[in-house]
């Protein structure tokens, strides 16, 4: 018995020993002198932003040991700080320092972040001697968040130099000499298109959640080598758009900085309301079919601003070659902007007379019953109201409206289109009076009290249908909208002109009083619910005059009631709807028609 407990002792012993060589294999190595090293890890994060490096190179360490480590970033980044689960640092935020080994094996990353982007001074800019490089004007394809645009690369336009500015306590100094832009003139040709427009909500130095309308795009920014600088590899191209602005538009100033870049050690200047916002895009020369890829989530808003200031024989190069460029007077600060988010706006609408015609027969869907649901309904009635939708009225295209070149609306989804439907109810009609506000208010937030439109509404007498039109693709987030008479109005100015494009007519007409007013509608249709998709989107449709007759006959279209076709022209259903607004509504009151 004794010689087992003895053997079993001995068995026990083993194990223990070879547990503990583990753990200090694990731990550290046994050096010769009997003392414990451990091994000593470099990393990068993000990963191949930079390179973190063991200068001494001798790991594994013993305990104590001071080691020389190095960072080096990346183009387009720069050291942030190192960080470790033990050991210390001589300087955390130094590229190149000293690390302290801890009694453990141990991981030491080097931090690096984007380097940020600058701020740019744009200057008014013309080639010298006028003319542009032989490889100017040049085909592209350009690519970005909002679409895909074919368009000619033009004129010169503006020379932007990185700047340091300073805007009351905060200073943001130049992060990169060597970033410079050249912006082209974008080009449709003779015929050029109707671009699109969105809604952007961007934040930057001048403010958080700055709503803006924008349109285009209009011109591209092309990153440039000045002079004997180096070419930055860390831009993107960039695709500017217009901002668009009230009709009674007078730029304000918004801000006073200091601005200094390699043509002025320092410049006081005012700061107006934006003009451009811009996206990075990706570049694609057609003739052949070099792509220059969007690497970044970069935008920028662009500011007017006063300066005099010339300079002649700037030597630039960049994807178009060698040019020299003469500059002058500052234009624009482009201040680097996060975009929170975006969308495309409603669009304004040109109506049209319409009717079934007599070949092919109307389609045997009609008339429906329906129940709608909108913000007045629900007050009155508390619930929906039961319809029936009978034959069609209006027809409705997405239309480009022009008050002047400075003051453009383009047309944001090409594919958006509307019947109207006469629809017949039980309930007695209804009178609501409502505050409205659009691009046509008289003074608006300009006087004190702001100064908007009232309209004294009754009905409703129509349903507009999203309706897709030939072979274009069905409307997107587009609402049914319930159509309200008009039947008094105060505070609008009637005669404005306008200058109106669609797919059917182009010209001049003027606007007189407002004649109906839409408000998003939910629609229940065979037990199929068409919810709101933006209820605060809102139309008045006003009286027009002044442009030529237009018609087409047997126009296919097709929407929740089935395809059918329409006879369209000019004549009792020329209206314009103007995305509008609804600040206050009151009622409902009983409607007493007016005596015979």
């Amino acid at each position: 018995m004794k010689t087992i407990l003895s053997l079993r002792r001995h068995h026990y012993l083993k194990t223990v020993g070879i547990f503990l060589i583990a753990v200090a294999l694990i731990a550290g190595v046994v050096s010769c002198n009997g003392g414990a090293t451990y091994k000593l890890t470099m990393a990068e994060a993000p990963a191949g932003t930079g390179t973190a490096t063991d200068e001494t190179g001798t790991s594994p360490y013993a305990e104590d040991t001071v080691v020389d480590i190095k960072a080096v970033a990346a183009p387009c980044y720069r050291f942030v700080s190192w960080t470790a689960p033990a050991g210390a640092f001589g300087n955390a935020t130094a590229a190149v320092t000293t690390f302290t080994m801890p009694p453990r094996a141990v991981t030491v990353t080097a931090n690096f972040e984007p380097v940020p982007p600058d701020h740019y001074k744009f200057y008014f800019a013309e080639w010298q001697g006028g003319e542009p490089p032989e490889t100017l004007p040049v085909d592209v394809q350009l690519k970005d968040q909002f679409g895909t645009f074919d368009a000619t690369v033009g004129d010169v336009l503006l020379f932007g130099n990185p700047v340091k500015k300073v805007h009351g306590d905060t200073t943001t100094p130049i992060s990169d000499f060597d970033r410079h832009y050249t912006l082209y003139e974008l080009d449709y040709g003779e015929e050029e298109p109707m671009l699109d427009s969105w809604q952007v909500t961007i934040s930057n130095q001048f403010g958080d959640n700055q709503e803006l309308t924008v349109w285009g795009p209009v011109a591209l920014a092309v990153p440039t080598q000045k002079e004997d600088q180096e070419m930055s590899d860390c831009l993107d191209h960039l695709l500017l758009y217009n901002i668009q602005h009230p009709v009674e538009y007078v730029p304000e100033a918004i801000g006073e900085v200091d601005l200094y870049d390699q043509f002025h050690d320092e410049l006081d200047v005012t700061v107006y309301e934006p003009m451009f916002f811009a996206n990075p895009v990706e570049k694609t020369i057609v003739d052949t079919g070099d792509v220059t890829p969007a690497t970044t989530d970069e935008h920028y808003v662009f500011y007017p601003m006063e300066e005099t200031f010339e300079k002649s024989g700037v030597p630039i190069t960049n994807q178009f070659g060698d040019q020299i460029l003469d500059i002058g007077n500052p234009a624009l600060l482009a201040v680097p902007s996060q975009k929170i988010s975006w969308g495309q706006p409603l669009d304004h609408f040109k109506t049209y007379w319409a009717v079934w015609p007599m070949e092919p027969s109307p389609p045997t869907t009609f008339p429906a019953e329906v129940q709608l649901e909108d913000q007045f309904i629900a007050d009155w009635l508390g619930e929906s109201l039961n319809a029936t939708v009978y034959e069609p009225w209006l027809f409705a295209n997405p239309v480009n409206k022009g008050i002047s070149e400075e003051v453009w609306t383009p047309i944001s989804n090409w594919n958006n289109h509307l019947t109207f439907y006469y629809i017949g109810y039980e309930e007695d009609t209804q009178v609501w009076e409502v505050t409205v506000s659009n691009q046509f208010d008289p003074l608006g937030p300009l006087v004190e009290p702001p100064v908007y439109q009232t309209l004294w509404v009754k009905g409703p007498s129509y349903l507009a249908v999203p309706t897709q039109k030939g072979d274009q693709d069905p409307p997107a987030d587009l609402d049914h909208f319930l159509v309200y008479d008009v039947i008094d109005w105060s505070c609008f100015y009637p005669g404005w002109p306008v200058f109106l494009r669609d797919q059917f007519i182009e010209g001049w007409t003027n606007m007189y009083e407002p004649e109906f007013f839409a408000v998003p509608v939910q629609k229940t249709y065979k037990g199929e619910v068409t919810e709101r998709v933006n209820p605060t989107e809102h139309l008045v449709f006003y009286v027009i005059a002044g442009i030529h007759p237009w018609n087409v006959d047997g126009l296919p279209v097709v929407n929740q009631f089935g395809e059918q076709y329409l006879d369209v022209e000019e004549g009792e259903g020329n209206f314009l709807g103007v995305p509008s607004e609804k600040l206050d509504v009151d009622g409902p009151w009983p409607y007493e028609p007016p005596p015979p």
